[in-house]
């Protein structure tokens, strides 16, 4: 006979409530930030390219603070041009152990300033 047991979860992965719709601009958006003064975890991010067209280039940075009370610095910077290919219309990110600070920006450098939906995930005790 089997028993069930009640085992309190460790982390709560939620749809973040940054996510949504964003309008690009020339210089940094930022789209996603959190700096919980605790350890968590950064899930995923799922940013949606399709409304790329020819001629426009958007960069994608992910900056994280690695020591408490230290300055962000760059953990990746992505660079997306042109329309996208049908089968990788997306770029995720993810996952990211953090403590002090996790931060998503965005900026579009040519062409027509786009739509980009974001979705962003992360889990929390």
């Amino acid at each position: 006979m089997a028993t069930a047991y009640t085992v309190p979860a460790i982390l709560r992965v939620t749809r973040s409530t940054q996510s949504g719709l964003f309008t690009m601009t020339a210089a940094w958006q930022v789209v996603y930030t959190n700096s919980a003064p605790y350890a968590w975890l950064f899930v995923s991010a799922d940013i949606n390219l399709t409304p790329m067209i020819a001629g426009d280039t958007i960069d994608i940075r992910v900056r994280k603070i690695n020591v408490s009370g230290g300055a962000e610095v760059v953990h990746s910077l992505m660079t997306y041009s042109d329309v996208q290919p049908v089968n990788h219309p997306a770029v995720r990110i993810g996952p990211l152990m953090d403590v002090y600070g996790v931060e998503v920006a965005m900026r579009q450098t040519a062409g027509v300033l786009a739509d980009i939906q974001c979705e962003f995930f992360d889990a929390f005790r």
